[in-house]
């Protein structure tokens, strides 16, 4: 890799002239976007020329990038290739990207066992097989939970593979309740050959890449075999999946055996947002659709349509024929890439008339519902973040909001979390935790300044840019530390709040069901600003806050009661103020077992020789927190 670029004409000139991929960073060296090109100089170059890119998006990008890397490559196919990989690496902010994969579910068959398992999940784990082990399959990503969970319970009724983990698998003694209502077969405990359990993964895998003609063919051959032998009851279970299958077949209403196996993609785009159907047919069958939806920033249908091919197949299985809505930017690049990955050619086609292309026209109507529907939503989004910033007095609507929350038991197992917003949505890649270091006993206020001193602290010279709006869990004490830290590591002023739970403004409300539940009121505090400010109960932008500091208070228990867990059985008690390796000793010999201490009442632990009240009442007071809550 080159070394890094100022952004300076003629360091710029200097670029190769060769094929590549270029990698912006902003000052504190994150990367912001990742492109790929077959000349680097004049790529680059074009987006700081006058008469280059002038698309609003591009020059918003240009003033944050203040540093370029440069790879060459020895074609164009490389730097494509390479242009996935570093995208996947490093999430730039500007890229177009599918959404993180936890909005979408997938089923996975986990390959690494003799009898792999089915499962759904939201995480695709792109990691290389150990030992020649098989790479796991995915099929997906579904929008639908539910549709999953349905196609699951058929699929189990079907093929009759095990959902179990492999640790409950290698020690369970006995069938499962699956097994008792035909939904496993059993191999955790029964004689299951390992043939006949890969046919089963091997119809499982046909079914969902849409070939249910042959899973049948299959299943009918395979009763045959059972009929000859006669082996009647494996042929009447067959037989029966046969009817399963065949009724699930019959429901299908959309067919046409035209258009054999090929995907049809539709994009539709405004103010800044794309969405895109995916409709695939597999044996003329319509399957299940697909939507999604990404920022665009102001680039082309084609180039939206290059990105999502480039990343949707990367996972899934591309068809024979795919049907676009309009051409994708370097059309013969995806198509050789697409090739490989099939092993055997790709045809990308735009159709224009005949049934392709009314299919086409019912696919972009698909996408333009969703781009319609999508938008609603965030229209109600941007109303909250403006409502938000005009109830806080905020310069603009927060597009990134940070909340700092402490976790502790009496000052002991300090950590402090922050957790991060884009928008009104969680971002987990800026969460963080920390582990309180330079503070001992209970100061909340010391804790805080230790945790936005770290995550503030200056890098290459420079403290690390703060949140549009940073959300403190606390009153005007923690507020006041905030500021504190933000003058000391020279911040402009930035953008503060704390929110703190009351028990003055508690009252009782009803719940649509006429249930009575008692609610805290909450005290939002700003800087300078003696009174806190009063929101609604019902206010959105109450709502919002509320979410982003519970959600910071999970985070930090969390980690909280993982280091709990990690001190141990015995090293719990060491963690008590007043009490060392004799005093824990002795209330071990006397209870017997840490369960049996954390039972004992304050009186029984007072009556211990050798304790003491003053130290019973800190040994109480440390096992019996109330409610995991903070000191």
């Amino acid at each position: 890799m080159a070394p890094r670029t100022l952004l300076d004409p003629k360091t710029l000139g200097a670029l190769p002239a060769a094929p590549g991929v270029y990698i912006m960073r902003d000052a504190e060296g994150a990367v912001l976007y990742v492109g790929k090109a077959t000349n680097l100089r004049s790529r680059v170059r074009s987006y700081f020329n006058k008469s280059g890119d002038t698309r609003f998006s591009v020059q918003f990008l240009r003033r944050l990038v203040a540093q370029v890397e440069c790879v060459v490559t020895a074609s164009e196919k490389e730097a494509f290739l390479l242009e996935n990989t570093l995208i996947k690496e490093h999430k730039p902010r500007y890229n177009i990207r599918l959404r993180d994969d936890k909005t979408y579910v997938s089923l996975r068959l986990r390959m690494n066992h003799d009898f792999p398992r089915l499962e759904i999940v939201r995480v695709r784990r792109h990691i290389r097989p150990r030992g020649g082990s098989p790479a796991d399959i995915y099929f997906g990503p579904y929008t639908s939970s539910g549709a999953v969970h349905e196609t699951l319970k058929f699929l189990l009724k079907v093929f009759p593979v095990r959902t179990c983990k492999d640790s409950v698998f290698a020690n369970r003694t006995r069938p499962c309740l699956l097994y008792d209502v035909g939904k496993c077969c059993g191999p955790c405990v029964l004689p299951v050959p390992k043939e006949d359990y890969a046919r089963l993964v091997e119809q499982v895998t046909l079914f969902l890449r849409g070939r249910s003609d042959e899973v049948r063919r299959l299943l009918a051959q395979r009763m045959q075999e059972f009929a000859e032998a006669m082996e009647y009851e494996r042929a009447a279970l067959v037989r029966d999946r046969i009817a399963a299958l065949d009724a699930t077949l019959e429901r299908q209403q959309v067919a046409n055996h035209a258009f054999a196996d090929r995907d049809v993609i539709a994009v539709a785009s405004e103010r800044g947002r794309s969405a895109i159907a995916l409709l695939p047919w597999r044996n003329g069958l319509l399957g299940q659709a697909a939507e999604f939806y990404v920022r665009n920033y102001e680039q082309t249908d084609g180039e939206v349509l290059y990105s999502f091919l480039s990343q949707h197949y990367e996972t899934a299985e591309p068809p024979p024929e795919i049907h676009l809505s309009v051409e994708p930017q370097d059309a013969a690049l995806l198509a050789e890439w697409l090739r490989d990955r099939r092993g055997s050619t790709v045809n990308l086609r735009v159709p224009q008339r005949g049934d392709a292309a009314r299919l086409m026209v019912t696919a972009l109507a698909n996408a333009r519902q969703i781009l319609e529907r999508r938008l609603a939503g965030e229209k109600t989004d941007e109303e909250v973040l403006a409502e938000t910033a005009r109830r806080l007095g905020l310069p603009a609507p927060p597009s990134t909001i940070e909340c700092v929350d402490i976790s502790n038991i009496m000052g002991r197992l300090a950590v402090g979390a922050i957790v991060r917003f884009e928008g009104t949505k969680p971002n987990k890649a800026g969460y963080r935790l920390y582990k309180i270091r330079t503070v001992d006993g209970s100061n909340d206020f010391a804790m805080m300044r230790e945790v936005l001193t770290r995550r503030f602290r200056p890098s290459d010279g420079r403290p690390a840019p703060p949140p549009d709006l940073l959300l403190i869990d606390g009153g005007k004490g923690q507020l006041s530390a905030a500021l504190d830290v933000a003058r000391q590591l020279g911040l402009d002023r930035p953008p503060m709040a704390a929110i703190a739970k009351s028990r003055v403004g508690d009252r009782t409300m009803r719940s649509p069901a006429g249930r009575e539940r008692h609610a805290a009121g909450e005290r939002i505090f700003l800087p300078g600003q003696k009174n806190p400010v009063n929101l609604a109960p019902n206010s959105p932008v109450l709502y919002l806050l509320q979410r982003v500091r519970d959600e910071a208070h999970r985070f930090a228990i969390t980690y909280h009661k993982r280091l709990r867990a990690k001190s141990g059985r015995r090293s719990l008690l060491d963690e008590v103020p007043g009490v060392g390796p004799a005093r824990r000793r002795l209330l071990l010999r006397h209870f017997g077992s840490l369960a049996a201490v954390r039972s004992a009442s304050l009186e029984q632990l007072a009556a211990v020789r050798g304790i003491g009240l003053a130290a019973a009442q800190a040994i109480y007071a440390f096992l019996h927190p109330p409610a995991d809550d903070k000191s």
